[in-house]
């Protein structure tokens, strides 16, 4: 059985790459088990199951850790990444928000979370990072098929004449807070964005992953990594 797993940032980001890999891999040959971080410091650590699927007969395994917060990827990765690797994770990948580093500082940040320590050094063909600019949420804006799917109401008119931009025209990367934008575009229509885990699974779930993956991937260099890195998996025999 193939196996990956994902460090992500938080729970939108670990709602995100569950659907992505039941869109890229199926459902029916997947085992995917989604655990949380908790704790730390003056806290004991713990490692919970938040949620599990089970196949019959799978292909794959996936992990996909919750860390908490944008700084303990990096950190989490560097404590179990060997261990994942002797039991046989063949690709250890961490996701984070860029969100509240400036822009400037992108290519800084890539490279100091791809750094490993040298007792790691036998590891790193098997690890990847990816930075969501500035946040996940710009994917889901720029993923603007969800719009009417929300309320029909949601045309990128409507919401210019209200809001002052047209997400359907604008580089969803360039706005500096693209969960508020959200939040601010569906309270035009009373609904509303948060980080609830309902919340999250409602507008994941009316995302066009089909416009995901053979359009807007190419609009979105940091997205494009991450359906390759679940791609070249599902393509290693």
């Amino acid at each position: 059985m193939k196996r990956i797993a994902f460090f992500v940032e938080g729970q939108t980001e670990q709602i995100f790459v569950n659907r992505l890999i039941k869109e890229i891999l199926g459902s029916s040959q997947v085992n995917i088990i989604q655990k949380q971080f908790r704790g730390g410091t003056n806290i004991p650590k713990q490692e919970i199951v938040r949620n599990s699927s089970f196949s019959r007969n799978p292909l794959y395994e996936i992990l996909i850790f919750d860390c908490g917060s944008d700084n303990r990827v990096k950190s989490e990765i560097l404590e179990n990444i060997s261990s994942l690797r002797s039991k046989g994770y063949e690709m250890i990948v961490g996701l984070r928000d860029l969100y509240p580093i400036p822009i400037d500082d992108l290519e800084r940040l890539e490279k100091g979370l791809r750094y490993l320590p040298h007792h790691l050094k036998n590891d790193a063909p098997y690890f990847d990072i990816v930075i969501a600019v500035h946040e996940i949420e710009a994917w889901f804006m720029a993923e603007t098929n969800h719009f009417k799917k929300i309320d029909k109401r949601l045309t990128g008119r409507f919401i210019k004449e209200r809001l002052g931009f047209d997400p359907y025209i604008t580089d969803s990367e360039s706005r500096t807070h693209p969960a508020k934008d959200l939040d601010n575009i569906y309270r035009l229509v009373g609904k509303s964005y948060t980080k609830k885990y309902n919340t999250t699974i409602r507008v994941v779930n009316k995302l066009d992953f089909n416009n995901i993956r053979q359009q807007l991937r190419y609009d979105i260099p940091s997205l494009n990594k991450l359906l390759k890195v679940v791609e070249n998996f599902k393509g290693k025999k």
